[in-house]
């Protein structure tokens, strides 16, 4: 762009300093001193678009894309240039022939109605488009959506900006020409602005006598979960509402926060409705049905409650692969279910270890004490999820400090029912300790190289038979 106004600038200087001597035979004085104002018009000219060239290299692509990382909308670079050349043209045709444009003004004012009726819609989306970048409502590379009263809302990602419209990319990689018009006569959602979370919500229905309250925690506490996701936002907090009740059916609404530079709203939602359903599925949780009731309705409570603890012991990978079934049925019995309120402490760093919890309904934060003092959070566990498991099976001091993100429902397994089982069958020390040889493996295979296998379960081993000592004599 700029080598071009280079070149033919140089030809027009060449052009008007040889022009007197090679028409000075074959043209009169009046018409050699006419050719020299066009061409000095011309140099004018030229040189304004040398001028226009200078600033769209240094300022439009160095400056403002490279060293801001934005993009110009055409229309900004496009509006400079014929200022900058019409300016350019006055002031060369001032000097040159002292010309006047009051009179061409007068002259195309019928021209300019005329003009102006048969491109009605295309002035109108200029200025509307001037108008846009004008005030910045919204710039390349932001996410929008455009409402319409003729179609339905368009979402998505600004990729031009031009006189007459602005191109949207969708999100299944069309694109989008909206008149300008369009966009300053209709509502228009900017989802980049501010640059913070945008809230989202999914929608899950469930039988109605299922017990609301433990509905909501199990909702809530693996969208917590999924809101540590990368593309999603913990802050604000999840949460989840009874949006509408019917004879059959509790509807709840999950809202949840995303960035939508990071993650599509689509994208976004499919991820919290798996993990929802994930946590319907594994609780068998009944979806609303039309039902007629021939016997005395169960209590569908205890039943739960029944069920809940079998299952939640099916669900944890420590005993899953362990007992077989008439070992989890006694070690069931043994156990029992502890609710804790949102802000409990279920166990501190460094404290003795007395029992393991298995998460049924809620979220909890795992923290650790970081060098500075301040706790870190290092991980968030929901429904299916386990901890303390390691000190209650080796007698070690709690590595980290557990806290209930919701209200939460826990499966609780003091050493007790462990030790009864380990009366009955002394072999499943072995077991248990190749479950945590591979569990520890597993955690510490991100901070430091995998340690050999045998040796730690030679470690575990040798710990679990000493906690355990009182039945293994």
């Amino acid at each position: 762009m700029i080598f071009i106004p280079i070149l033919a600038l140089i030809v027009l200087l060449a052009a008007r300093f040889w022009t007197a001597n090679l028409l000075a035979g074959n043209m009169s004085a009046k018409g050699i001193l006419a050719v020299d104002h066009v061409l000095t018009v011309a140099l004018v000219v030229v040189g304004a678009l040398l001028f226009d060239g200078l600033i769209r290299f240094f300022y439009w692509h160095r400056y403002w894309r490279r060293r801001r990382g934005r993009e110009t909308p055409a229309l900004i670079r496009d509006l400079l240039t014929i200022a900058i050349v019409l300016c350019a043209l006055s002031v060369a045709l001032w000097w040159q022939e002292d010309f006047s444009f009051t009179g061409l003004i007068t002259a195309s004012g019928a021209t300019a109605i005329i003009l102006g009726i048969a491109l009605q819609t295309v002035i109108q989306d200029l200025f509307s488009g001037l108008s846009v970048n004008l005030e910045g409502s919204y710039a390349i590379g932001d996410w929008l959506t455009v409402y319409s009263e003729h179609t339905d809302p368009a979402y998505g990602r600004v990729t031009g900006i031009t006189w007459r419209a602005t191109f949207l990319t969708l999100e299944n990689g069309r694109q989008l020409m909206v008149p300008n018009r369009t966009v300053t006569s209709n509502p228009v959602l900017n989802h980049s602005r501010p640059k913070n979370g945008k809230r989202y919500s999914v929608e899950v229905s469930i039988d109605i006598r299922v017990p609301s309250d433990r509905v909501t925690d199990m909702l809530l506490g693996e969208a917590i979960k999924v809101s540590r996701m990368p593309g999603m936002a913990a802050l604000p907090a999840p949460e989840v509402i009874i949006h509408n009740v019917s004879s059959d059916a509790i509807f709840y609404h999950v809202h949840f926060y995303a960035y939508p530079d990071a993650i599509m709203p689509s994208n976004a939602k499919s991820l919290m409705y798996k993990a929802l359903l994930d946590v319907v599925q594994q609780h068998a949780l009944p979806l609303p049905v039309t039902q007629i009731e021939m016997v005395e309705p169960r209590n569908l409570s205890v039943v739960m409650d029944q069920e809940e603890v079998r299952d939640g012991l099916r669900n944890a990978a420590l005993f899953s692969h362990v007992l077989d079934e008439q070992q989890l049925i006694l070690l069931a019995n043994l156990c029992k279910i502890r609710q804790f309120a949102q802000g409990i402490v279920l166990m501190r760093q460094g404290d003795p270890a007395s029992s393991m919890f298995i998460i049924l309904e809620g979220a909890a934060g795992i923290t650790i004490d970081s060098a500075s003092g301040e706790p870190r959070e290092v991980a968030v566990l929901a429904t299916g999820d386990i901890v303390g498991e390691m000190s209650l099976m080796t007698g070690s001091p709690r590595s980290a400090t557990v806290t209930a993100l919701t209200r939460l429902r826990t499966l609780e397994v003091t050493k007790e029912p462990v030790e009864e089982l380990l009366k009955k069958s002394p072999e499943l020390l072995q077991r248990f300790s190749q479950v945590l040889a591979e569990r520890m493996e597993h955690l510490n295979e991100h901070t430091r190289r995998a340690m050999v296998k045998t040796q730690d379960l030679t470690d575990l081993l040798s710990k679990m038979k000493t906690f355990f000592s009182r039945v293994l004599r």
